[in-house]
This record gives C-alpha cells, sequence and structure tokens, in this order.
C-alpha cells in the first residue's frame, strides 16, 4: 500500500486539479459568449441582407419586365415604320441591356448563394464565432453594382423607344394620307418621247428640263383623269413616290414658243400634259409633297 503523499503536495496537486477545471470552464464559458454575440450579429445582418436581396430580385424582375417590353415593341414594329434607323438604335440598346442583364443575375445569384451558407454556418463554440464573424462580414459585403449598371442601360431605353414611337406615329399619319387619297398615279420612268408615248403611265422629265422636278403624260394616256382643284390629295408610286397636294393649274404653255426656262420653279413637283390633247395649252399643274 502506496504511503500517503505528503500534506503540501496533496494540496497543491488538488489545487492544480481546480485550477484547470476553472480554465477550461472559463475558455468554454468565453467560446459560448464569443459564439452567441456573433450568432447575433449575423443573424442581424442576414434579415438585413435578406431584405436587400430581395429588393435586388424585384427590381431585377422589373427591370426585365421594361426590357421585354421595350423588346416587343421593335419585334411589331418592323413593317410599321417609314425607314429602319430607329429600330437599329433601340436593337442596339437592347443589346446592351442583354449583356448588363446577365451579370446582374449573376450578381443576384451569388448574393443569395452567399445568404445560404451565411444561414448554415458552423455552429461550434470551439471556433469562437469566427466562421459567424466571418460569414457576416461576407453578407455585409454585398454590393449590386451589376444590377445598379442593368438600371442604367434599361434606363437608356426611354429615348430610342420614344424615337420608334414617333417613327411609328410618322407611318401610321403617312398610312392616313395615303388612305386620304382620291387618285392614284405611277410614275412608270424617266425619259422623254419614247416612254411617253409607251402610254404606262406618268414619265419623270427632270432630267431634260434642267432639274425642275416635273412628270408628264399625253392626255389619252392618263393626263385627262390627272386632278388640277386645289387642295386634292393624290399618290405618286414609282418615281417620286409619295402622298401630294394638287395646288392647281399654275400656268398654261405653248410646246411650239415655251422653253424649259418658262416652267414655273419652287414647288416639290409640277405636271404637265397637254389640254384635249392641244399642244399649244400645255398645262403646268403644282404638287406639294405632304407624306
Amino acid at each position: 500500500m502506496p504511503l500517503p503523499l505528503p500534506r503540501t503536495r496533496r494540496a497543491r496537486l488538488i489545487a492544480g486539479g481546480a485550477a484547470v477545471t476553472v480554465l477550461v470552464g472559463g475558455l468554454a464559458i468565453g467560446a459560448q459568449a464569443a459564439t452567441a454575440a456573433a450568432s447575433t450579429d449575423l443573424d442581424a445582418a442576414l434579415s438585413t441582407a435578406a431584405t436587400t436581396v430581395a429588393d435586388a430580385r424585384d427590381r431585377y424582375d422589373a427591370l426585365i419586365a421594361e426590357q421585354e417590353a421595350a423588346n416587343e415593341r421593335l419585334e411589331t414594329t418592323e413593317t410599321t415604320v417609314l425607314d429602319q434607323s430607329s429600330r437599329d438604335t433601340l436593337a442596339a440598346a437592347l443589346d446592351e441591356t442583354e449583356q448588363r442583364s446577365v451579370a446582374a443575375r449573376a450578381e443576384i445569384e451569388a448574393a443569395e448563394t452567399v445568404l445560404e451558407q451565411g444561414e448554415g454556418v458552423d455552429p461550434s463554440i470551439f471556433a469562437f464565432g469566427a466562421p459567424q464573424r466571418d460569414a457576416a462580414a461576407d453578407v455585409e459585403a454585398l454590393e449590386f453594382d451589376d444590377l445598379d449598371r442593368f438600371e442604367e442601360s434599361v434606363a437608356a431605353l426611354d429615348a430610342p423607344v420614344e424615337e420608334l414611337a414617333a417613327a411609328v406615329a410618322a407611318w401610321d399619319e403617312r398610312q392616313a394620307l395615303i388612305a386620304s387619297a382620291s387618285y392614284a398615279n405611277h410614275v412608270w420612268a424617266s425619259g422623254w418621247y419614247p416612254e411617253l408615248d409607251a402610254c404606262k403611265g406618268s414619265v419623270d422629265l427632270t432630267a431634260r428640263y434642267d432639274d425642275v422636278p416635273t412628270i408628264a403624260e399625253h392626255w389619252s394616256c392618263g393626263g385627262k383623269d390627272f386632278p388640277d382643284d386645289p387642295g386634292t390629295v393624290i399618290r405618286l408610286t414609282g418615281v417620286h413616290e409619295g402622298v401630294y397636294r394638287v395646288e392647281g393649274i399654275v400656268k398654261m404653255l405653248d410646246q411650239d414658243t415655251a422653253t424649259s426656262n418658262d416652267l414655273p420653279r419652287g414647288y416639290d413637283l409640277i405636271y404637265q400634259t397637254c389640254q384635249n390633247g392641244q399642244s399649244s395649252s400645255m398645262s403646268i399643274t403644282a404638287l406639294t409633297k405632304i407624306g
């Protein structure tokens, strides 16, 4: 049987054991406190970030809706504009928004992943709250710069969308003018007597008349039907295509004595025909282009 330890040594061992117990217990309490504090901070950060990310997702969805509306506007106006320039401008702007939307979506998805990771952080007290603090730092560092850039690019769609709307309105106005035209005339060629004698429609004589914009027909080929009442709206197709308002007969010329110098100037277009087929009574009807 072993001899009992001296009293003083035994007291030291007991005291030492108690100290170790106190130290371990103190560390556990400190770890619990640190972890609890870090968890509280993380929960607060997660709550705030969850709202921020949800708002970012809502912003993104609203911007996508605007983008899709502009894209639909583009797709439905291919045949309702006079030229494609306004559609080309909008298409280029939409390409920019598409690139921005991809980056913004990736940014939001990454933020959602950070939230999920924060919610599933290691709860162990032995790390003294370090995982919670790291997760909170990651959550608090979330930013949405790409979403801001996407928002700017969508806002930039306003101008080309308005430009396209104006182009469509101009097209609608022209269609209304066309519908209001009471007479149509086809300017089938540019030329001189051979083309006039072909009797296929009006002929552009501008080159022959020192660049005075002129079309003509023989009386028997259509001249007798061409309106000369002021205010009449007519439509020309082919050369000089457009919608015109008739200003009336502004001059009568005798083909035997008149030259191109006698033609009236200052009109968008003039129409020439010989009244009743008589070259001595060549009427000049002025036309103003209105569409």
